[in-house]
């Protein structure tokens, strides 16, 4: 009888044979847990940004039915049919999506930041700096802003805060400033 080495019946010797890893019964479980909390900020999210996220048909209209369902218990039950179906898809792409939606409203929430901080300085609630400095360096850093409308609602804003009134200039001057950081990042 004829022995045959290792090298004969497969080209490869033992150490170069690869057989698929199999995956721990843990593995899977966090796997589905990670595609089932896709599919609950899938469902989070309002119409416009959904539209925005490359999904297949049959996805897209379970997260649809799962914003009309009002039992808990249904609702749930439509989280698991949405995410054995979100199994079958490339997540890649849904994932690349939800970030961008994600990055966006960071740098949007840093915007309305900066804006806060720069109504607070035009009000000269800032320490080390005057009102009237601090409308200086914004007008600097914004030549296109309306100076006249920035000084005008700046005094009615600062007489406000001196009279304990409703701030209804300090909210316009927000808006006006609001609308110069993101017309800014617009343009950049």
């Amino acid at each position: 009888m004829n022995k045959s080495t290792p090298f004969e019946d497969n080209d490869q010797p033992d150490s170069e044979i690869t057989e698929p890893e199999e995956i721990s019964k843990s593995q899977r479980k966090r796997d589905a847990d990670d595609v089932r909390k896709l599919g609950e900020r899938l469902t989070e999210l309002p119409a416009r940004q959904l539209a925005t996220i490359p999904l297949p048909d049959e996805i897209r209209s379970a997260v649809v039915e799962h914003s009309k369902i009002k039992s808990n218990s249904a609702r749930k039950r439509q989280l698991g049919f949405l995410a054995k179906h979100l199994r079958n898809v490339d997540i890649e792409p849904i994932d690349a999506a939800l970030e961008k939606i994600r990055q966006t409203a960071r740098a949007s929430t840093v915007k309305l930041h900066l804006a806060e901080h720069w109504r607070d300085r035009l009000l000269g609630r800032i320490e080390d700096e005057s009102a009237r400095d601090a409308l200086t360096t914004y007008l600097d850093k914004f030549p296109q802003a309306d100076r006249q409308q920035l000084r005008h609602l700046q005094s009615q804003a600062i007489k406000e805060q001196q009279k304990n009134k409703p701030p209804a200039a300090a909210r316009e001057l927000f808006k006006v400033i609001r609308i110069a950081l993101f017309e800014e990042s617009d343009t950049q």
